[in-house]
């Protein structure tokens, strides 16, 4: 395939191009025209190209070969040779969006056949802040891209579908074929600072209460430390809020009374904000790295969308994206009042965004090229700065968010027992407590295990410290990709087990998607080379099998509880590893009668706990020499339906709920009964490193040494040594 654009002023230049054009298979036609006036540009459009398909929309500047362009009209003409086209137009009605996304996208639901890799929407009098338009097709495989029309001294916008101009609309164009390849990104220039807020008072678009204080106060604090702040300043630090489906940016336009601010969009009253502020560095460097990518293999033609409130200078700097991207190819699109982009989650509307997407019909090999993007030198430092401040304000905002949650579960001085050592991260008995409160949004809530394979062979070959630290790279690649804007992923990462990460996910996403979403990111993590610490040469390679669990199915049926997902990713994990794939996920387990057991087992021990049915046992030792019992070790076994059972029937089931620090607790009383029964005793007591980590459990221990004057007759014995990394911090 390939494309050619032109620009035209005057509408005889525009006929002119007409007369020797051929045919294209697609057009897609820019203005600044508003409706009232673009009509004989259209007429002509459509006398010379009857039989292509015609899209366009209003807008207030076009970009023509990489260029903005203010005036006139652009013409983008692009031919095909193994893609077919699928196009239809929709009225648009906010208050009934999800009739409207049916209706716009029906022809790509009923098709059947080649795959539809791609598509471009452009719509008409739809707000940044309404509800997704592509509500229809979130679950497809589809790339979108597109946009919102505007002009800024016209109401009078529009679409164009073939010969008619239309208002309050939406246009749409897919692309149908097996051989298109699609490269697709958006940049925003934007970094996310300080905490969230909550809007407490918006009247339309005047903005008065933040966290139920005046608004021009929140800013004069954050922005002005407590000082009166110019609103040309606060201009360049807008409130974001953003869903699955959209991301607003709101930015302050000028003061009213009584303390409020009036802004560029409404917010909805109760949403989470936070601070971003515009500059183009932070996301400079992520931007060369996909570009560079990019120039490897240019495509053969690339669209680009980018937001009305970009590139307001009239001659663009080097480092533009805009100039970026023209040296890979071409560029022609429009300035959008909203823009639309498919991550890897979700389709939305971005603002303060420049989103492209790349199409070609020839094979990546084919399409070679050498060398890299060239910029201007600067001060890369700015940056760095700007990339810490974010993924800094990133861990403190998902901990915050972790802590909040387990504030009702455990005290102040316990939660320093939540964290890991050696990562840093949150470990398993913070996810499990997470697990056992109920939140707003737990319908929506995923569990991925991912497991290291060769952990022990590079234990073995590099030792536990370098062990840790790809775990912490692992944890941190995770952070980072998750982490990505354009997601707008709700997650937190934990350190379960010496090997494993899960990650806690709340998302509008299909459980399907998520699977896959968690299956592309898998692979990704095995392609993505790992360095050890003290050489950064030395590559490793990370081997996964990786657990995925849902509570809700795609059609809503019911897979498992919330305080189960543990439980679940891990069974999933393990047939992944049986079946030798990657990633398996809790929806296509087979309820299988030791599945059934499982869950019958932990409603087994939690009711023995309950009626006091947990059995300390204690195994004698005898004098071989003299036949006399001189200690003995304390065992657990559990009294249910009138039969004592033995540990290795429930013990590695428990060890993945917080039933398990109940049952060391229970053992423990027993022990110090048992030593003031005789004061001439000597018991042995098995923990494991789990119960070192649980702050529940030291304190038992702690308790029970004050109350008990035990002067070397308990002996504690742990299990499990393989999995101890930092003995210095046991034996303190």
């Amino acid at each position: 395939m390939h494309s050619k654009s032109f620009h035209c002023i005057s509408i005889q230049e525009f006929e002119t191009v007409l007369i020797s054009l051929k045919q294209p298979d697609l057009i897609q036609f820019y203005s600044n025209t508003d409706i009232t006036l673009v009509r004989p540009w259209v007429d002509l459009l459509t006398h010379y190209c009857p039989n292509s398909c015609r899209i366009g929309m209003s807008s207030e500047k076009q970009i023509f070969e990489g260029k903005p362009q203010l005036d006139g009209v652009t013409l983008i003409c692009s031919y095909f040779e193994h893609t077919k086209l699928i196009h239809n137009l929709a009225c648009i009605s906010p208050s009934m969006i999800d009739e409207s996304s049916h209706t716009l996208f029906q022809p790509m639901m009923d098709h059947q056949g080649e795959s539809i890799p791609a598509a471009i929407v452009l719509a008409d009098n739809l707000s940044i802040t309404s509800p997704s338009l592509f509500s229809q097709v979130n679950a497809s495989q589809t790339k979108f891209c597109g946009g919102l029309s505007g002009l800024f001294k016209s109401d009078k916008t529009w679409v164009l579908y073939q010969n008619q101009l239309l208002q309050q609309h939406a246009v749409m164009v897919a692309f149908v074929s097996d051989r298109l390849i699609i490269d697709n990104d958006a940049f925003v220039d934007s970094i996310d600072i300080g905490k969230k807020m909550r809007i407490t008072a918006m009247s339309d678009n005047l903005l008065q209460q933040i966290d139920h204080l005046p608004a021009q106060q929140v800013f004069n604090r954050y922005l002005g430390n407590g000082t009166n702040t110019d609103i040309k300043v606060m201009n360049l630090f807008a409130l974001k809020y953003k869903t699955s489906h959209k991301e607003i940016h709101s930015v302050p336009l000028h003061f009213s009374d009584n303390g409020g601010i009036m802004m560029s969009e409404p917010l909805p009253v109760g949403a989470q904000v936070k601070f971003v502020y515009f500059h183009p560095w932070p996301s400079l460097q992520g931007t060369l790295e996909k570009l560079n990518q990019l120039y490897q293999h240019p495509p053969e033609s690339i669209f680009t969308f980018n937001c009305i409130s970009r590139d307001k200078d009239p001659v663009l700097n080097e480092n533009s994206k805009l100039n970026l991207l023209s040296q890979i190819q071409t560029i022609n699109g429009s300035y959008c009042f909203g823009e639309f982009f498919t991550s890897d989650t979700s389709t939305k509307s971005l603002q303060h965004a420049l989103t492209y997407i790349g199409l070609s019909e020839t094979s990546n090999e084919s399409r070679h090229n050498n060398g890299c993007i060239k910029t201007q030198a600067d001060d890369v430092t700015l940056a760095a700065i700007f990339n810490l401040m974010n993924n800094a304000f990133q861990d403190l905002s998902q901990e915050k968010d972790a802590l909040i949650h387990l504030s009702k579960h455990t005290d102040d001085d316990s939660r320093d027992w939540l964290y890991d050592s050696q990562t840093g991260l949150m470990n398993r008995f913070a996810l499990l407590s997470r697990l056992q409160s109920a939140e707003e949004h737990d319908h929506k809530t995923h569990l991925t295990l991912f497991r290291i394979r060769n952990f022990r062979l590079i234990n073995e070959q590099y030792g536990y410290d370098v062990a840790d630290d790809l775990l912490a790279q692992l944890s941190l690649y995770l952070k980072n990709r998750m982490g990505d804007t354009f997601l707008s992923l709700d997650f937190s990462c934990y350190r379960v087990s010496a090997n494993e990460l899960a990650v806690l996910l709340q998302s509008d996403m299909p459980p399907r998607k998520v699977t896959k979403f968690m299956s592309r990111l898998s692979e990704d993590v095995e392609n993505n080379p790992f360095f050890t610490s003290n050489q950064a040469t030395d590559e490793i390679n990370l081997s996964l099998s990786v657990g995925i669990a849902s509570i809700f199915s795609d059609t809503g049926n019911l897979l498992c509880k919330k305080e189960h997902l543990l439980i679940k990713a891990n069974e999933a994990r393990r047939r992944a590893n049986e079946s030798n794939h990657l990633t398996f996920w809790n929806g296509d387990l087979e309820h299988t009668e030791k599945q059934i057991d499982n869950l019958n087992w932990i409603v087994k021990i939690k009711q023995a706990l309950e009626d006091d049915n947990i059995v300390p046992y204690i195994q004698p030792y005898f004098d071989a020499s003299t036949g006399k019992c001189v200690g003995g070790e304390a065992l657990i076994r559990a009294k249910i339906n009138g039969e004592i059972v033995r540990p290795g029937r429930f013990l590695d089931l428990i060890k993945q709920t917080q039933l398990y620090p109940k049952l060391t607790i229970k053992v423990l009383e027993t022990c110090g009964q048992l030593l003031k029964k005789d004061p001439t005793s000597h018991l042995a007591l098995n923990l494991s490193v789990m119960d070192f980590k649980h702050y529940s459990t030291l304190k038992a221990l702690r308790q029970f040494f004050r109350e008990n004057d035990v002067a070397g007759r308990l002996t504690l014995e742990i299990t499990e040594s393989e999995s101890i990394q930092d003995y210095q911090w046991i034996t303190s």
